[in-house]
């Protein structure tokens, strides 16, 4: 019976152990199965976007480096085509003396008809490239527009944001020119295909040369009108430089924020909401969320000056959990890098803001005091005006007692001519400014970082808009004052006014390309008719 008894007990366990073996194998397989239906799942929904955003960031890629920019193929080709165009129009009776003499005998056709198709061939290329670009510029819009229903599909009003209707504006203008460059084109190369029949000897031939020279300026014209407007959505900033702000707060609540929110195309700023919401979410608690945000675009701004990137997650853990510095580090949409870019580009627009805030920095590095004890008073404006200027003003209290001033901004050379605008300064606190040198960062609130963040949040900071009325030098009048009309403390600023030079040669190489070729297709083509009938 013992015997038994032991002899049977291995098989029994056998038996449990193959089931649950067996058991093992099909939940294996079963997950498995359920693991790789997932994938394919999720490929079969990203697979069209992975490669249509790769196919728009190849050709973007490509744009820039050969076609728009760089090597300017969009620029040069037909540059070098209208130049041939004169050299087969000179030589359309008689050929040079060394053609007739050594090639004309060998090749059979005379020195015109080589330069026309030579011509031809650069058209082709040109076709070529402006097919491309608008190729690209199409996806563009494409990813553009699927982005914007995205959005709405998420319940945010893009179309209702300021800016919109004008971005989308100059995306559709854009579209249309390029249509009609590739259509100009196209029918220049068209009428070189006809010269073939005709010959470079006939007044129809010469005729059909005159309408492709006139139909590739005509080309070259809307080409140009388009560089003004450069946007793509391979990159996440690829619409900032089509995008004009048109509205943008004259007091400035959260500094950084709105700034950014000022000069952030409509897709971006909502983007930029959720991403401020969900940051709040994970400021440590006794830190107010206001001051975490201001502290954190600061750090992000120095960072682009120079401050490594350890600094920067050290001063992210002062004002963030753990899991909020992991989320600000490894956000898909805004990247370290794109912040980077974003902030460049804050800076190339509002120069006058970041230098304002660089010499209060400076002040507090070095331990300096303002020039009222009482009061901190800084203004800035762009030395070197284009289109408008803008003009900050930096206010804040040290007082224990509310202020009431008037700021006042008098030109003869800007619009309006004459500002007044009342403020009602907070108490302040002047342990926010202290009475000796401080370092950009180090643990803890007692660095530049930390006071500026403070300084920004509780001070004012007054963005106005200037318009010129006249090319040259310019004088500002800024004023603080007391409600009574007393000086407190006054600035004057001298600026020269000029217009964008490389978008007024923009501006009027198209016009005169559009109008001699508009004029030329119509004499052309009229004489053209004329031949015909």
């Amino acid at each position: 019976m013992g015997d038994d008894e032991i002899t049977d007990q291995p098989v029994d366990s056998k038996v449990e152990e193959d089931s649950v073996n067996a058991d093992d194998n099909n939940s294996n397989s079963d997950s498995e199965h359920s693991f790789t239906e997932t994938v394919k799942t999720l490929s079969n929904n990203s697979i069209k976007k992975i490669r249509k955003w790769n196919n728009e960031a190849f050709l973007y890629a490509f744009d820039r480096q050969l076609i728009s920019f760089g090597l300017r193929l969009l620029l040069f080709l037909p540059g070098f085509a209208i130049l041939t165009f004169f050299g087969a129009w000179a030589y359309a009776n008689s050929s040079p003396d060394w053609w007739d003499s050594f090639i004309e005998p060998t090749l059979n056709q005379s020195f015109s008809t080589i330069l026309v198709g030579l011509v031809f061939v650069i058209l082709l290329g040109y076709i070529l490239a402006l097919a491309l670009h608008r190729h690209r510029v199409n996806l563009t819009i494409r990813s553009f527009e699927e982005e914007v229903k995205a959005a709405q599909s998420k319940h945010l009003s893009i179309r209702s944001l300021h800016g919109y209707e004008p971005l989308e504006d100059s995306i559709k203008r854009s579209v249309t020119k390029h249509f009609f460059s590739l259509t100009c084109s196209l029918l220049a190369i068209f009428a070189l295909c006809g010269i073939a029949f005709y010959g470079m000897q006939s007044d129809m031939g010469k005729n059909l040369l005159a309408l492709s020279f006139s139909l590739t300026m005509l080309s070259l014209g809307q080409h140009i009108a388009t560089r003004s407007s450069n946007f793509n959505m391979a990159e996440r900033t690829g619409l900032l430089q089509a995008y004009n702000s048109p509205v943008h707060p004259s007091t400035l609540d959260m500094v950084f924020s709105d700034l950014v929110k000022s000069q952030l195309d409509p897709l971006l700023k909502s983007e930029y909401e959720t991403f401020v919401k969900d940051v709040e979410s994970y400021v440590k608690r006794g830190v107010e969320p206001r001051f975490a945000r201001e502290k954190m675009m600061m750090t992000l701004y120095k960072h682009s000056q120079g401050l490594d990137l350890s600094s920067v997650y050290s001063e992210f853990g002062e004002i963030l959990t753990k899991a909020g510095v992991g989320f600000v580090k490894n956000h898909e949409v805004f990247t370290i890098e794109e912040w980077l870019l974003i902030i460049d580009y804050i800076e190339s627009q509002c120069p006058a803001f970041f230098r304002m805030i660089g010499r209060i920095e400076e002040d507090l590095s070095a331990g300096r005091k303002s020039i009222k004890d009482d009061i901190i008073f800084e203004v800035d404006m762009e030395n070197v005006v284009y289109g408008k200027a803008n003009l900050f003003t930096y206010m804040h209290n040290l007082s224990d007692e509310t202020r009431t001033v008037v700021l006042r901004v008098q030109s003869p050379d800007f619009r309006p001519h004459d500002i007044a605008m009342t403020y009602r300064l907070k108490p302040g606190e002047k342990q926010w400014w202290p009475a000796q040198g401080l370092p950009l960062s180090q643990s803890g609130d007692d660095d530049i970082l930390a006071i500026m963040s403070a300084l920004l949040r509780d001070g004012t900071v007054a963005w106005q808009s200037l318009l010129p009325e006249r090319f040259g030098e310019a004088t500002v009048s800024v004023r603080l004052e007391e409600v009574s009309g007393e000086l407190l403390i006054g600035s004057q600023m001298n600026v020269r006014i000029r217009s964008v030079f490389k978008e007024r040669i923009r501006a009027a190489s198209s016009l005169v390309f559009n109008i001699i070729g508009l004029a030329g297709t119509l004499i052309s083509s009229t004489l053209l008719t004329f031949f015909i009938v």
